[in-house]
C-alpha cells in the first residue's frame, strides 16, 4: 500500500507539471507577441497588432483559464484511475488472503488427522510389542492325579504386562498377530501314585509335552514352543488325566510366554 501511496503522488506530479508546462508555453508565446519589435515588421503587422492590442488580456485570461481547466480534470482522470487501480488491487489482496486462510485451515485439519493417526499407531504398536507373563502354581502340594485333563490355573503372577493372561482360567490370549514363545517347568515328588504328565494347547490342540515318573525321588519336566498366533487365539497348560504335578514355596511349577514380534 505504501509503494501504491508513493506511485499516485508520482503520477500527480507529473501531471500537475505537465499542466503547469503547458500553461507556461501557452504564456510564453503571448509574451512573445508582445515584445515583437514593432520596427522589424511591416507597417500592416504593426496595424493588425495594435488593433489586437486591447483582446491581449483577455487571450491571456482565457488561455490560463483553459489550461487550469486541463490539468484540473487530467489529474481528476488520474485519481479515479488510480483509485479504481487500488480498489481492485485489494480486492484481489483480500480474496487471495481468504484463500490462504482456507487453504491453512485445511492443512491444519489434515496436520492435526495426521498427529492423531500418528499417535494412535504409536500406542498400538508400543501395545502390541509389550506383551509377556511368567506365573506359577500357587500350591505347596500336589496336583492330581485326576480321572480327565485338567487345565492349569496358574494364580502366582510373577509379571503379566499387557494382562493377556487369565489368573481365573489359566489361558493366554494372544492380543495380536504374531510369533510368541513359550515354556513351562513342572516338578513332582517321589510317590507310587501315578505319573507326571501334561502338554502345551494352542486353541484346545497340544503342541509340545512332558513327562516323568519316580517312586523314590522328584522328578522335573521343561518344554517350549515358539508359535505364530492370531488376534484371540489362546494357549495354556493341561494335566493328563491320571497325572500329576507338584509345587512348593519354591515356585517349580511355571508357566511363561512372550511375543517374539508382531506379523
Amino acid at each position: 500500500m505504501d509503494r501504491l501511496s508513493v506511485l499516485i503522488v508520482v503520477c500527480l506530479l507529473a501531471s500537475w507539471s505537465e499542466c503547469h508546462t503547458e500553461g507556461e508555453y501557452n504564456e510564453t508565446q503571448i509574451t512573445a507577441l508582445l515584445l515583437e519589435d514593432p520596427a522589424d515588421t511591416t507597417e500592416e503587422i504593426n496595424d493588425a497588432v495594435f488593433d489586437q492590442e486591447p483582446q491581449i488580456p483577455e487571450l491571456l485570461t482565457l488561455n490560463t483559464s483553459a489550461s487550469q481547466t486541463g490539468c484540473e480534470a487530467s489529474i481528476f482522470m488520474v485519481l479515479g484511475a488510480l483509485e479504481e487501480r487500488q480498489r481492485a488491487t485489494e480486492r484481489a489482496l483480500e480474496e487471495t488472503n481468504q484463500k490462504l486462510e482456507a487453504s491453512l485451515a485445511t492443512c491444519e485439519t489434515q496436520v492435526a488427522t495426521l498427529n492423531s493417526t500418528l499417535n494412535e499407531l504409536r500406542r498400538t504398536y508400543e501395545g502390541q510389542g509389550r506383551v509377556a507373563f511368567s506365573v506359577a502354581l500357587p500350591t505347596e502340594s500336589t496336583i492330581g492325579p485326576l480321572n480327565v485333563i485338567f487345565p492349569l490355573v496358574y494364580r502366582h503372577i510373577h509379571i503379566n504386562i499387557g494382562g493377556h493372561y487369565s489368573p481365573v482360567t489359566g489361558y493366554f490370549t494372544a492380543p495380536v498377530r504374531g510369533v510368541y514363545y513359550f515354556s513351562f517347568n513342572s516338578i513332582c515328588w517321589a510317590t507310587n501314585q501315578g505319573t507326571c504328565g501334561g502338554s502345551l494347547y494352542h486353541n484346545g490342540i497340544f503342541i509340545a509335552s512332558w513327562y516323568g515318573h519316580s517312586s523314590t525321588h522328584p522328578t522335573s519336566g521343561f518344554n517350549s514352543a515358539a508359535l505364530l498366533l492370531k488376534a484371540g487365539d489362546n494357549v495354556n497348560v493341561r494335566l493328563w488325566a491320571q497325572n500329576r504335578i507338584s509345587d512348593s514355596g519354591n515356585k517349580y511349577s511355571t508357566f511363561t510366554g512372550f511375543l517374539l514380534f508382531p506379523m
